[in-house]
């Protein structure tokens, strides 16, 4: 993997991005960094990565983007400004692209604990089906409630398989 080359152009791509194979909550740093190249040579053999982006100023990541190409899984990771998972995003492939399939937004209230160690007081999540089918569960301390739809246009769910650094199509964070 030493001596291997970005694509050209790729190199001003992942400028913005560190590489791991993967975000430690708790510690709120990478595990086992990575160079661009050797995350990119997992990204070509569909080995676990995982890509994160720093906001400016700010220490804890904005999101982190987590590949794993040989099981079919991605997901994108929006955080708050004290480190914890706000918003994410689950993917699967599905015929040659990502279907997204679970949404997941927590709130933590007032709390102010940082990163891993804040456990979230309401969690909702969406599940969706290719055919339709979304299931909505809201939790809320032990109380949880869930409510399933059909006939729901997931025409929006669909994204390409990115190319390795060229992240911009899947991280919208507005779907």
């Amino acid at each position: 993997m030493h001596g291997e080359r970005l694509p050209e152009g790729l190199s001003q791509v992942t400028s913005n991005w560190t590489y791991c194979e993967e975000w430690n909550n708790l510690t709120e740093e990478p595990m086992d960094p990575l160079t661009p190249e050797q995350a990119h040579a997992r990204h070509t053999s569909g080995d676990l990565y995982t890509a994160v982006l720093f906001a400016d100023g700010n220490p804890s990541p904005e999101l982190r983007v987590e590949v794993l190409l040989e099981t079919a899984f991605t997901a994108v990771i929006f955080m708050d400004k004290l480190g914890r998972d706000e918003l994410r995003y689950s993917f699967t492939v599905m015929n040659g692209a990502l279907f997204l399939k679970t949404v997941r937004a927590y709130d933590y209230g007032e709390s102010q604990e940082q990163g891993g160690y804040a456990d979230a007081w309401r969690m909702e999540s969406y599940d969706f089906t290719p055919d339709g089918i979304a299931v909505q569960v809201v939790e809320v301390g032990d109380e949880v409630s869930s409510e399933s739809r059909r006939n729901i246009d997931v025409t929006g769910n669909w994204e390409p398989i990115p190319q390795f650094g060229a992240y911009d199509s899947l991280i919208r964070r507005e779907r």
